[in-house]
Parts: structure tokens; C-alpha cells; sequence
């Protein structure tokens, strides 16, 4: 079970993630594996979520939409229904004052017990009715039917009274009057047989008209009640204030229809409410009935199946995600390890590279030690001669001369054998100061016998004589041995390699290796740097030398350039730093490392 994990584990986890060692860059394909992975996550989860969010926010609109349109529509209906009925309360009531005033007639209403007959019928017949009044032309009520102390009373500078008198109707706001109980009267203006006018005034129950409202409330997250024209409510309100109040909610502008509108409260809860102001038949009055809906309460199933839309939309997006991070991390892995693998056999055939080299070296070197190694022999001979006849002869000047022999032929074969093993090692431990000639010199001797074998002529050319720079000296062997080697190759007998190394600027250097052998055809020069790709017999040549090289060139720090036509020639030119810094922590020739 844990090893299963493991290689799950293993699967997804992104091995690219940490830096790669500094010998193995030069030879990845792709330089930024976590780039590229955090690209394609990006593009995939994009591709995949921007048709989910248009989808989900289409669906949003929409049900939206749709859902204030039917609460505006319920909303409107209920207030245009409420508004008729409270229009129907006062319509009524007005026709029946109407109807008393003009067949009673002033004579028996101004009769107390007469007009006390006439208020139990009108209570029998509508119902609604407090107490009524009888007011003169001068505004002394002269008759008075009801529960309270109200006869003699002198209306004449009430505003009520001066409407109705202009206007023959009229319907008050909710106030406390005489009385000092909320209430609202309506009125009635009738003539009497000398010209003369009177008033006959009710005083309705405010209890019927809240039955009235309430029956058309709307559910628990709605409410019902009228208001005038200033905002201070004129029935009771069940989340806005109570009878007299100032309403927080705006007032539109007065219209015959109902008026629907979507609005935040003061208590920034989301709101519709159905505008409806009262007119009867009969006269204006100063009653606007309002219906208020909260959204959140009137929609409170569909907010629960939106909830679990989003929690199916969010668990979603999460493994579309997870799915998404998880397969790009298999694909980028699986494209890391197979160029890893290919940048690691290339750090072997590099390596495999230079011990070929280190046997071709080897040959020469052999050869170069027979002659050093012979003469210091005759010399041992000569001396043992001399040691065995006379020891006078130690001091002998021709003695001293043969020592000498041996002496210099002993630093030659020291010095060659120091320059192979120097040359053989597979790590530069650190980076030197190295003279670019002395490094020249020392590469074309592994050359010199073949040089002078095939007639090859050998010229080195230095801008600056002690031109030095400060890299790792056993690389710039191996790139400067791969190109003079492939020049060998390249050329026939006879032929001749030129050399030029000279400084570009302060802070880099250029070496050029230029032969007149067959060149490369122009369709292969872009191909010259790929591995394995070769246009010498494949008895000859792996196609891995100049691979290697270019390499090794970056490693470096530098630039490598061919320019080459056909039967004419090949120039390879480098350009590297004079000094490079050395990157702690790493290691640069360490497979793997």
C-alpha cells in the first residue's frame, strides 16, 4: 500500500521543479521545464473554466431575470388588487354620506335622535362608521351622533372643513383630532332650501381599513399599509414604523396606475415595492398604499438551490483543477525525463568522447617519450663507461654536457606526461588563468606528427601575444582538441589550418579554427549541432563531436558559429568570456550532480 503511494506520488510530483545541475543545462532541449508547466496548467484550466464561468453567469442573468420579473409582476398585481379594495372602503362609505345628505336632508339629520337612527342604519348597511356629524355653514356642529362630547363644536377654521366646502368631497389623513385617537373622517357637502349649505361628517373605523390592507399581505417577508404624500405612514407597518412616522422608504411621482420598482431599504436589504396612489370617484385623497416585498425571504428556496449550484459549480472548478494540474505534471514530467535521460547520455559521451581523445592522445605521447627516453639511456651508458674507467671524469665538461642530456630529456618526458594526465582528468576542480597560446601549443602537439605525415600546414595566429583569460582550462582543451580534430578530418594532404585567436572587447575573446579541407554542404549547417548527425563515414565519426563542443562552449559561458561553403573550407569561431565566475554549489562535470 505505501509503495503504491510512493509511485503515485512520484507520478504527479513535479521532478522538474528544482534546478537541474549545471552539467546537465547545456544539453536540455527545453530550458524552463517549470515555465512551460505553469503555462500549460494556466491555458488548460483557462480553456476550461472561462466556457463554465459565461455558462454559469449566463444562467445567473437569466434565472435572475426571471425571477424579479415574476416578483414585480405579483408584487404590482397584489397592490393593484389592495388599491382597489381600499378605493372600494372609501367609494362606498362617500356614497352612502351622498345618498343620506340628499334624500334625509337637513332638517332631520340636524335631530339628534333622528341622525342617531340614521348612523345604526348605515352601520346595519356598510358598516365602518365611528359617529356622525352634522356641521353648519358657519362650522358649529349642530348635531352630533357617537361616544364622545363632541356637540357644539366649531370646526369652521379645520382645514377639512374648507376642502369639503370648496370641493363638495372629502377623505382626511389619519389624525388625532378633538378626540385625541387616531382616526380619519370623510365628508359630504349638502344644500338646504334657503341656499345654505351643511356638512355631513363620519368618522371611520381605522380597524376595518387595517382588516382591509391585511388581508392582501403578501406572506411573511412582505408588508402592506398606506402612507401620504409627506412619508409619515397612516396605518401601522410591520418592518418601516408605526401610525404617524416618518417612512425611510422614497415616494415616486404621483401616477394613475401602480408603480413596481427594485430598491435596496435602509437596512440594505433587497427590495420590491408596488407604488399606489388612492383616488375615488368622488374626489382625491392623500393615501398612498405601498406593498413591500424583502427578495431574500420571497425567493428563499430558489437561494438554496443556488447554494448547491454553487457547490456543485466550486467542486467543479476544484477538479478541473486538480485534473488539470495533475495531467500536465505527468506530461511535463514525462517530457523532462526523456530529455534528462538524453542530456545525461550526452554528459557520458562526453566523457566517452574525451577518453577516445585521452587514447589518440596516448599514441603520440608514447611516441614522443621513445626518443627522450633513448637518450637519456645512451647518456646513462656513456656515463657508466666513464664512472667505470676513470672517476676523474666527474668533473669532465663532456660528462656534464651528457648529464645535462638526461636531465632535460627527464623535464621533457615530465612535462609530457603532466600535460596527458593534466588534459585526462574529468573534473576542472576550479577555474585558472590560462595563456590561450600556451593552450594552442599544447593541443596542436597531439597533431604534429600527423601534420607533418600528411604535409598539413599549421599556422597560429595571436592579435595580442600574452593574451590570457581566466575559464576552465581542461574544457578549453577539449573544445579547441574537437575542432582542430575535425579540421584534420575534413582536410586532404597538403592542405593547411589556421589558427587566430585576438580580444573582441575588455570582457571577451575570439578564437577562430579555419581550414581549406571540403567543407559542409548549406543544407546541413543547421544541422551540424545536432547529436549524432554526421557527414563523415560512419567508420569515421559518431556525429557527437560537435554536440560535445557546443557544449562545452556554453558551460563556458560562450558563443559558438560556423561558416563553411562547400570545397572551399570551414571557419568555426567562439567567443568566450576573459574571466567567468565560478557558480557555488555546484558541480559542474558531476553526472547528475
Amino acid at each position: 500500500m505505501i509503495g503504491r503511494f510512493r509511485k503515485t506520488v512520484k507520478l504527479i510530483w513535479p521532478e522538474f521543479y528544482p534546478k537541474t545541475s549545471g552539467q546537465l543545462n547545456p544539453y536540455f532541449t527545453i530550458a524552463d521545464y517549470r515555465k512551460i508547466w505553469g503555462i500549460g496548467i494556466t491555458l488548460f484550466i483557462a480553456t476550461a473554466l472561462i466556457p463554465l464561468a459565461v455558462a454559469t453567469i449566463t444562467y445567473y442573468q437569466m434565472v435572475q431575470r426571471s425571477v424579479d420579473s415574476e416578483l414585480v409582476l405579483r408584487t404590482e398585481r397584489v397592490a393593484s388588487n389592495a388599491r382597489r379594495a381600499v378605493t372600494f372602503f372609501f367609494e362606498e362609505r362617500l356614497d352612502a354620506l351622498n345618498f343620506t345628505v340628499n334624500e334625509i336632508g337637513f332638517g332631520q339629520l340636524s335631530d339628534t335622535d333622528h341622525l342617531v337612527a340614521v348612523l345604526r342604519n348605515l352601520r346595519l348597511g356598510f358598516g365602518g362608521l365611528t359617529d356622525l356629524s352634522v356641521i353648519a355653514d358657519s362650522g358649529i356642529q349642530i348635531a352630533y351622533a357617537g361616544p364622545f362630547m363632541l356637540e357644539g363644536k366649531n370646526y369652521g377654521n379645520q382645514v377639512w372643513f374648507k376642502e369639503c366646502k370648496q370641493h363638495n368631497y372629502y377623505v382626511s389623513e389619519t389624525f388625532h383630532g378633538y378626540r385625541n385617537v387616531p382616526h380619519m373622517i370623510i365628508a359630504v357637502k349638502g344644500l338646504r332650501a334657503d341656499g345654505s349649505f351643511f356638512i355631513l361628517r363620519a368618522t371611520l373605523e381605522t380597524e376595518r381599513l387595517f382588516q382591509t390592507l391585511s388581508s392582501y399581505e403578501p406572506g411573511a417577508y412582505a408588508d402592506i399599509f398606506l402612507t401620504n404624500r409627506s412619508f409619515i405612514l397612516q396605518t401601522p407597518s410591520k418592518y418601516y414604523g408605526d401610525i404617524f412616522e416618518k417612512m425611510s422608504l422614497p415616494l415616486l411621482d404621483y401616477s394613475q396606475k401602480t408603480q413596481t420598482v427594485i430598491s435596496i431599504d435602509n437596512k440594505l436589504r433587497s427590495i420590491i415595492t408596488g407604488y399606489a396612489f388612492i383616488t375615488t370617484k368622488q374626489t382625491d385623497t392623500p393615501f398612498v398604499l405601498m406593498v413591500v416585498k424583502q427578495k431574500a425571504g420571497m425567493i428563499g428556496a430558489l437561494l438554496a438551490v443556488q447554494s448547491n449550484f454553487n457547490w456543485v459549480v466550486g467542486l467543479g472548478t476544484l477538479i478541473i483543477v486538480v485534473v488539470v494540474t495533475v495531467l500536465c505534471t505527468i506530461m511535463v514530467n514525462l517530457l523532462f525525463r526523456a530529455d534528462r535521460s538524453k542530456a545525461e547520455t550526452m554528459v557520458l559521451m562526453e566523457q566517452s568522447c574525451r577518453l577516445a581523445s585521452i587514447g589518440q592522445l596516448a599514441a603520440g605521447v608514447a611516441h614522443e617519450i621513445n626518443n627522450p627516453l633513448a637518450l637519456i639511456n645512451q647518456a646513462a651508458g656513456y656515463i657508466k663507461d666513464l664512472f667505470v674507467i676513470q672517476k676523474r671524469y666527474q668533473t669532465d665538461k663532456a660528462l656534464m654536457e651528457s648529464v645535462d642530456c638526461i636531465l632535460d630529456a627527464g623535464n621533457k618526458c615530465a612535462t609530457i606526461t603532466k600535460q596527458l594526465l593534466g588534459f585526462a582528468r574529468n573534473v576542472d576542480t576550479k577555474i585558472q588563468k590560462v595563456n590561450l597560446r600556451e593552450v594552442i601549443s599544447d593541443v596542436l602537439i597531439f597533431h604534429q606528427k600527423e601534420a607533418a605525415y600528411r604535409s598539413i600546414s599549421v599556422a597560429v595566429s595571436m592579435l595580442k601575444e600574452n593574451l590570457e583569460i581566466e575559464t576552465y582550462p581542461g574544457k578549453l582543451e577539449q573544445i579547441l582538441l574537437n575542432l582542430v580534430t575535425n579540421a584534420f578530418h575534413a582536410m586532404e594532404d597538403g592542405r593547411s589550418l589556421k589558427i587566430q585567436a585576438s580580444p573582441s572587447n575588455d570582457e571577451a575573446v575570439v578564437i577562430s579554427v579555419s581550414d581549406n579541407g571540403c567543407g559542409i554542404p548549406k543544407e546541413n549547417l543547421q544541422k551540424i549541432f545536432d547529436p549524432f548527425f554526421s557527414t563523415k563515414p560512419k567508420d569515421r565519426g559518431t556525429g557527437l563531436g560537435l554536440a560535445i563542443t557546443y557544449g562545452l562552449v556554453k558551460k563556458l559561458h560562450g558563443s559558438i558559429s560556423v561558416e563553411s561553403r562547400e570545397n572551399k573550407g570551414t571557419t568555426v569561431t567562439i567567443t568566450l568570456p576573459i574571466r567567468i565566475q565560478e557558480e557555488k554549489g555546484k558541480n559542474e562535470d558531476t553526472p547528475g550532480g
